[in-house]
């Protein structure tokens, strides 16, 4: 019980409405893919007063480096995997670094995990659309259904402990009711990057 109390604190870090953290991945190897539609700058579409951006690198392993700035120049680092399931496309992403305050305790700091959070990405172009986790409809499911998947709720907070395949199955089976409407994202620039990864086809 100790451990899960730990997620549960971790949960609330990461914890942001629908961004709703699991201790597994939600893909395998195989599931990676790589497309170089998904290079580069990308900005909240229809806001020009600070708007969310979100930039994509590519590395040599079908990885991508995210580096996500919101209002107020708030900034993070992801290692992003897009992977394929059937027919649709997802973002598992994971903190690169993770930057607590400095007169935190260092028992907080060591109780914090680094959680896989899911992006359904319905579209790639020429708008890339995000889709993140309705956290209403999961949180009265798993309430309901309590077995349906497993996970951890701590003060109203969730966390995902089930394994991959578990994680996988229950997303395309809840496909149309787990997802929020997707936010649209325009590009910065008018280009593409033109590096592809070695390795990436």
């Amino acid at each position: 019980m100790k451990k899960y109390n730990l997620i549960a604190i971790a949960g609330a870090a990461v914890l942001l409405c629908s961004c709703i953290p699991s201790i597994n991945p939600f893909y395998t190897v195989k599931d990676v893919v790589f497309d170089a539609r998904l290079l580069g700058e990308w900005q909240e579409k229809d806001k020009s007063d600070n708007p969310d951006v979100w930039k994509f690198e590519g590395t040599t392993n079908k990885m991508y480096k995210l580096t996500i700035t919101e209002k107020g120049d708030k900034q993070g680092r992801f290692n992003a995997h897009l992977f394929q399931l059937k027919q649709e496309y997802f973002l598992d992403l994971i903190p690169d670094d993770c930057n607590y305050a400095t007169n935190q305790a260092d028992l907080v700091t060591a109780s914090m995990f680094p959680g896989h959070l899911l992006v359904r990405v319905p579209q790639l172009e020429p708008e890339l659309k995000l889709a993140f986790f309705d956290f209403d409809w999961l949180q009265k499911h798993l309430e309901k259904n309590p077995k349906a998947l497993a996970h951890h709720i701590e003060d109203k907070r969730i966390v995902l402990t089930a394994e991959t395949r578990d994680l996988q199955k229950f997303v395309l089976k809840h496909l149309d009711e787990l997802f929020e409407k997707p936010d649209e994202m325009i590009r910065r620039t008018n280009s593409v990057p033109a590096v592809t990864p070695p390795g990436s086809q």
